[in-house]
């Protein structure tokens, strides 16, 4: 079973990234990327440890869907956008390891629920 998701249209993409879109991690990918291929089970083993989370693992391959990259500025791949209702709060360039990948999606994730330093601070965490 696959946790993330390949992104087609300019539709879907739209409706990540609006105002109500939630987590996501994008991962512009292209087959004839070495880095992107390596990087591929750990993007899957990621979305799939995270699968009861708010968080989306998505993939666009820039190579069938140029037109999703554009908007982006994505240049070289694999590029990872970090997005949390729309906004991008992160880019990476370059493929992460898994443990990077998950310790990036759980900083997303508190991102998203508005975990910042103050709600540390003040008892706000969840067990």
């Amino acid at each position: 079973m696959h946790h993330s998701e390949e992104l087609k249209t300019l539709g879907e993409l739209e409706d990540l990234m609006g105002e109500e879109g939630g987590a996501a991690i994008l991962d512009f990918w292209s087959p004839t990327c070495g880095p992107c291929k390596a990087m591929a089970p750990a993007f899957e083993a990621v979305a799939n440890e995270l699968a009861d989370e708010p968080i989306r693992f998505v993939r666009i391959n820039t190579a069938t869907q140029a037109q999703l990259a554009q908007p982006f500025n994505v240049h070289s791949v694999p590029t990872l956008l970090f997005v949390n209702n729309g906004e991008i709060l992160d880019v990476r360039v370059g493929a992460l390891s898994g443990p990077a990948l998950g310790k990036k999606a759980q900083w997303l994730l508190r991102k998203s629920r508005g975990e910042g330093f103050f709600s540390g601070l003040f008892g706000g965490r969840s067990p």
